[in-house]
């Protein structure tokens, strides 16, 4: 194929990556009003079944609607979209490269949403409560802004996610030579510390209980990634 036969392939499926999440961004968009009350069950669990938000600006729930739409259309359609892209770099790959792509492709997948769901059903409800309750002063009105909300739901959501990949990252740096699980094991408590400081970077609060939550699975992965480059250290 020639540079532009190859650039109009990745268009193609570009604008094809493109109508799957316009046609998932229709759906939610449909369902917006139902969406929106699943995402703020956590702050009414936490203040109550009556807790409202404040509107700042003119265009925030509009825009959260459009914002919310969009995100979590990519997220739900995640794997479709990265097997669409996978197809544009296959005729280039041998078929062990091609398994291998595949079997990425799942794998993050399903690491991402873990971590999405370990947020959601363990973290973000603790740590609304740890800041809108225990350690708000008395005096102190504790309703947030509608955008502020979201902005906290979703970046919290995207870290957890995003760190997940982390067994993605060692194995694939195991492939290419660049560590090897020998290096893991002996230099694990290093590893550990470093997971540590960054779980401390990348959470939100100062509170530890965000912190431990996001260390401890990122160690147990850690540890699960080292033992899967040692096996597929053996199969070589």
């Amino acid at each position: 194929m020639t540079l532009g036969e190859h650039l109009e392939e990745l268009r193609q499926r570009l604008i094809y990556s493109m109508i799957v999440v316009f046609v998932f961004m229709v759906i939610t968009l449909y369902f917006g009003s139902e969406i929106h009350s699943l995402l703020i069950s956590p702050y009414r669990k936490v203040l109550g079944p009556n807790a409202h938000f404040f509107q700042i600006q003119l265009m925030a729930p509009f825009i959260i609607y459009l914002k919310t739409s969009f995100l979590l259309s990519v997220l739900v359609a995640l794997p479709i979209l990265l097997y669409i892209l996978w197809g544009f770099i296959v005729p280039a790959v041998d078929k062990k490269t091609e398994r291998w792509g595949k079997f990425i492709i799942i794998f993050s997948t399903l690491l991402f949403w873990s971590g999405l769901a370990l947020c959601w059903f363990t973290v973000f409800e603790g740590f609304l409560r740890v800041f809108l309750v225990v350690l708000r002063p008395d005096g102190i009105d504790p309703y947030l802004p509608i955008d502020e909300y979201y902005d906290l739901f979703f970046n919290l959501h995207l870290v957890f996610g995003a760190s997940f990949q982390l067994p993605i990252v060692l194995i694939l740096l195991g492939r290419l030579g660049i560590l090897s699980s020998k290096f893991l094991f002996y230099r694990w408590r290093e590893s550990v510390l470093i997971i540590a400081v960054v779980s401390a970077v990348l959470s939100p609060g100062p509170d530890v209980f965000s912190m431990m939550m996001l260390l401890l699975p990122l160690t147990f992965l850690f540890f699960l990634s080292a033992f899967i480059m040692m096996l597929m250290e053996k199969a070589d």
